[in-house]
């Protein structure tokens, strides 16, 4: 059985393409929703797989300095 892989979901009105992740549990309270939603901006489906990996991996990175805790500021 394969896995399935994330994919842009295409508006059915507009037919933009928007990323959709659901947000980690841990994560639920401080961000205030269960899901992140953000729009590719684009109609092309080959364009939209490329700007997806580039949102992801913003979402991705910001998740994980929030997992992260507050640090200290050092000079």
């Amino acid at each position: 059985m394969a896995l399935a892989m994330a994919r842009p979901w295409k508006h059915p009105t507009t037919g933009i393409y928007w990323l959709r992740k659901r947000v980690p549990d841990e994560l639920r309270t401080l961000l205030g929703k269960t899901e992140e939603k953000q729009s590719l901006r684009t109609r092309d489906p080959a364009q939209a797989k490329i700007k997806q990996l580039e949102v992801l991996a913003a979402v991705e990175a910001r998740w994980a300095n929030l997992k992260a805790g507050p640090r200290t500021l050092v000079q």
